[in-house]
């Protein structure tokens, strides 16, 4: 039990370091962050937020881990506008005697310079156009 909760913690404290290292800290944004932790017999609980605001962009993030004698689980989602482009990612995971379960969603809107790949999708054949990528021309 001990090992799960300074695993929490620890994923708690690189949570601002994340955000940070995004490139929105600077003199002219603002930002906010707010933490807490529980602890007891029966388990322990972190939530960690952060948000932020430049003329670049905004971004919001959250994360919630739990760990007690039923199991244990986490919750976390990002949410960003910057310049032209915009997302919002959830990630869930959860595991208990009974089993265990994960599942995310995933939604963005790109300009098409931001999102440029090598290997692009022609939908008239429904094929990738630069094999190198996927060499079977196939999902896989």
């Amino acid at each position: 039990m001990r090992s799960i909760i300074r695993f929490l913690v620890a994923g708690t404290a690189a949570l601002p370091l994340v955000i940070g290292a995004a490139g929105v800290a600077s003199a002219d944004a603002v930002e906010y962050d707010h933490g807490t932790v529980a602890a007891g017999e029966d388990g322990a609980f972190i939530h960690g937020l952060a948000s932020g605001a430049s003329e670049d962009g905004a971004y919001f993030a959250q994360q919630f881990l739990y760990a007690g004698t039923e199991g244990a689980g986490y919750f976390g989602e990002l949410s960003w506008v910057y310049g032209d482009n915009a997302g919002h990612h959830e990630v869930w995971s959860a595991a208990g005697e009974d089993g265990a379960a994960t599942g995310h969603t995933n939604a963005t809107a790109m300009d098409e310079e931001w999102g440029d790949d090598d290997a692009e999708w022609d939908d008239d054949d429904a094929e990738w156009d630069d094999e190198s990528d996927h060499e079977s021309g196939e999902d896989d």
